[in-house]
């Protein structure tokens, strides 16, 4: 039986998502990474676990004692703003979007036919019709300024870099871990709870921007992250995948030598209040 480690999969397109997977593949397992109460799913270990805290992601990896066959990071946040702070005292977005999926990957086991696969967001491309024109574009900065509450004001400026961020993360798991690797893009999805920290965009989310055009489903959404995930190998390692198709990321996204900083940042910063890591 496979089994593969999933975040973000309580609710919205993840739990699609991870139905689906389950679903179509009845020797698959999942250990889901869940802060509360996880939707009954069959063939699924809930361990509890919150991304907004790097000691409470080192205990989640030290339990997992089995090597994986795959990892879904889902779990995202976006915030109102980029000054608030996580336990560990590092910008929210960051912490969680990056360094959680960073120190989880590089503390469990996997096998060498795994699958990596972390949702991106097209809001990772300068404002431009990917994203309607409405998020800001990313500004990236060194790891260590990106992870420093303030830096980034916007909540949605600090997302849209937190998203460039995974998919230099991405890059680096591809070409510094040797895995399969890939960024996956739902496009505008609305329905999620991604703006569960903000009750009018929560509201206009799942109220409003469902009805425009060209917009994502959850259920859709959902199938093409488990195709992702289990389907077929999509495209070379690394490869960005937008819903159901293998494409470009914006240009910015294949700057190697960020792609070097943040992966040297990440250790640096997840280490840090780490003394026990081996």
């Amino acid at each position: 039986m496979a089994t593969i480690l999933m975040t973000g999969a309580s609710r919205g397109l993840g739990l699609y998502a991870a139905r689906k997977m389950l679903a179509d593949r009845p020797d698959l397992r999942l250990i889901v990474v869940a802060r509360g109460d996880q939707p009954d799913l069959p063939r699924t270990t809930v361990v509890r676990g919150d991304l907004a805290s790097l000691q409470s992601v080192r205990e989640v990896a030290d339990a997992i004692d089995e090597p994986l066959d795959g990892y879904v990071g889902n779990a995202a946040v976006q915030m109102k703003t980029g000054g608030t702070a996580t336990v560990d005292g590092y910008e929210t977005t960051f912490a969680v979007n990056v360094l959680a999926h960073y120190l989880l990957l590089t503390r469990v086991r996997f096998t060498a036919t795994a699958r990596i696969v972390l949702t991106t967001s097209d809001s990772h491309f300068a404002r431009s019709r990917h994203s309607f024109w409405m998020v800001p574009p990313p500004e990236w900065s060194t790891p260590e300024r990106l992870a420093r509450p303030g830096t980034i004001n916007k909540g949605l400026t600090a997302y849209a870099t937190s998203k460039l961020g995974v998919i230099y993360l991405v890059h680096a798991i591809a070409r510094r871990m040797h895995l399969e690797a890939y960024s996956f893009n739902p496009a505008f999805t609305p329905g999620t709870s991604l703006l569960r920290n903000d009750a009018l965009g929560d509201l206009l989310f799942r109220r409003v921007f469902p009805h425009l055009p060209g917009v994502n489903t959850l259920d859709r959404a959902g199938a093409q992250l488990a195709a992702v995930a289990i389907g077929p190998r999509p495209a070379e390692s690394g490869a960005y995948i937008d819903r159901w198709t293998v494409t470009q990321s914006s240009p910015e996204s294949y700057d190697e030598g960020r792609e070097g900083e943040l992966w040297a940042g990440a250790e640096r910063l997840t280490a840090s209040r780490d003394a026990e890591r081996p």
